[in-house]
């Protein structure tokens, strides 16, 4: 193992960023795809194979290696079963060709290696069975405090993906991250020369192979009809210094989706949404900060949409990718979503996705990958890519999605129309809006355009006609936690109809329909103030003693 890589590299590679214009399809990306699998695994090579078929990736770019079936492994089992066996391969079929070269390294002198002069591959795969992660080796003679590296930095602990992402690059340091050239660059793509320097790996990845194969599936079925359904912005309201980044980039999300049509929800509270907060129809997700899934994932009903993409910030929300319950990334992709990230290390807030950047790629037409990379400041560092890292989720106009699900007569259509009846109305075309919106609801017998709807006229300052619409909605309406939407929602427009005795009432049904009654504590406050503003000061005692009850059960676990 070579450990005196040169960190040069931060100076060689901030000079390749080039500008192209030019749109690539994804039949034409997929020519430069390497899918990487593990022979030890026994549906490694047959997810490898299902994924090229569906893409058109050739089928001489698929490499095998052998490694144990672990997700962490050592950076002696990284560099000679994975990172050396790729570079082989690569070189024997013509994909990756290098030459000698001599580096002056200040400290060691004189270093023979190797240049990179062509690349023909600009995205690795990483099929399930890949380990995920390199552990940190107190062997390393490197392992020394580095006179300009913060303490925190000086590790050699990184992801397989990251790691391998400086692939054509002989010599780098090991300890510590490396800055990433694509970063926030000006390319619009991923391309050479810069893939002589660097390439983007991720990987498909899961708590089982029947996840991966259906991750595949929902990424072309998403392209085609489009990511359709609601959008989830989880916030900590910090106003620490060190952590209130991590809420702006979340808070920018939100208006990026706001601004893109979808429906949108934005909690600026410091705990997490809870088991019974009223997520439905989730195609998008954003929160943070807690170690492991918890909130309306864990619900046994719950459901991403098909396409979905979900990300939760955390320092080990990817510590491992093949479990159901614990930390993050395996329990996202097991509810549904296609694709998503996280550490496997800690990466420290500033070092971590900066996820505003990623969803701004997305909404412009990225692919996943590229998304991923260009929201990433560092390089052998901690960070997993999972998802199909081709997958344009927004490479497709609305209208067009609108026409490809009316084509084919699909139920989602109904998200789609929301969508343009929120442009319509953000674009100040109040009446268009309105006339979409219920004729769509109409001819497509939907509750979620009659919800859409009752919120139009609740924008526009109509509150009986709203409170009308809302009504009708939860008397059609089945699902339990769309109800309770829905109740809220009616409670607010008859409190701003100054009926806050009906508001009370309506607050009362959706505290009856909350399975968990402590999640139901800020409802019962609002149904406290209500009864108090109103003169029922009998109610308003019995609620408080109710709220006072429930925070002390709270209290004592």
């Amino acid at each position: 193992m070579n450990v005196a890589r040169c960190r040069k590299l931060w100076v060689v590679l901030a000079a390749c960023a080039v500008v192209s214009t030019r749109i690539l399809c994804a039949d034409d990306l997929a020519q430069r795809v390497l899918i990487v699998y593990n022979a030890e695994v026994a549906d490694s090579k047959p997810l490898a194979e299902y994924y090229a078929q569906k893409r058109g990736v050739p089928t001489n770019q698929l490499c095998e290696i052998r490694i144990r079936d672990a997700e962490t492994i050592t950076r002696r089992e990284f560099d000679d079963q994975i990172r050396e066996p790729i570079l082989e391969f690569m070189g024997r079929r013509g994909l990756l060709t290098q030459q000698p070269r001599t580096l002056e390294d200040p400290l060691l002198g004189k270093i023979p290696s190797l240049q990179t002069v062509a690349n023909k591959i600009s995205y690795v795969v990483l099929m399930y069975g890949v380990p995920l992660r390199i552990d940190s080796d107190p062997s390393i003679i490197e392992k020394v405090q580095t006179a300009n590296m913060p303490k925190q930095f000086n590790r050699d602990e990184a992801s397989v993906e990251s790691e391998l992402a400086l692939l054509p690059t002989a010599h780098y340091s090991v300890l510590g991250p490396l800055r990433n050239p694509f970063y926030g660059s000006g390319m619009s793509r991923f391309e050479s020369p810069l893939n002589r320097q660097m390439v983007l790996v991720g990987r498909l990845d899961g708590p089982d192979h029947t996840v991966v194969r259906r991750m595949i599936d929902d990424a072309l079925t998403a392209e085609h009809y489009g990511v359709q359904g609601r959008a989830y912005f989880d916030a900590r309201g910090t106003k620490d210094k060190a952590y209130v980044v991590g809420d702006d980039w979340i808070k920018a999300s939100y208006r990026m989706f706001r601004d893109a049509g979808y429906e949108c929800d934005l909690d600026e509270t410091e705990p997490v949404f809870d088991q019974d907060y009223p997520m439905t129809d989730a195609a998008i997700y954003a929160g943070w900060y807690t170690g492991g899934v918890t909130g309306p994932f864990v619900r046994e009903g719950f459901r991403f949409k098909p396409g979905a993409i979900a990300y939760h910030l955390h320092s080990s929300s990817g510590q491992s990718v093949r479990t159901r319950d614990s930390f993050w990334v395996g329990p996202l992709l097991a509810k549904g979503a296609a694709a998503t990230m996280g550490n496997v290390f800690e990466p420290y807030l500033s070092l971590s996705p900066h996820i505003d950047m990623f969803f701004k790629r997305l909404l412009e037409g990225g692919v996943f990958l590229e998304a991923g990379y260009y929201s990433q400041p560092a390089l052998s560092w901690q960070t997993t890519f999972v998802g199909d890292p081709l997958y344009r989720p927004f490479a497709v106009s609305l209208d067009d999605q609108i026409a490809n699900l009316e084509a084919d007569n699909k139920p989602d259509r109904e998200w789609a129309y929301v969508r343009k009846v929120n442009l319509l109305m953000r674009g100040g075309e109040e009446l268009k809006a309105e006339a979409l919106c219920r004729a769509k609801a109409e001819t497509l017998s939907s509750t979620i355009l009659q919800e859409n709807l009752g919120d139009l006229l609740h924008a526009t300052y109509r509150d009986k006609e709203a409170i009308k619409v809302y009504g009708q909605t939860i008397a059609r309406t089945t699902e339990l936690y769309h109800k309770i939407r829905l109740f809220g929602k009616l409670a607010a427009a008859y409190e701003r109809d100054e009926q806050p005795k009906l508001a009370l009432a309506q607050y009362e049904q959706l505290i009856a329909l909350i399975p968990n009654p402590k999640n139901a504590i800020g409802y019962y406050r609002k149904a406290h103030d209500l009864a108090f503003a109103t003169g029922d000061n009998a109610t308003a005692k019995v609620l408080q003693a109710r709220i006072d009850e429930l925070l002390k059960e709270t209290e004592k676990k």
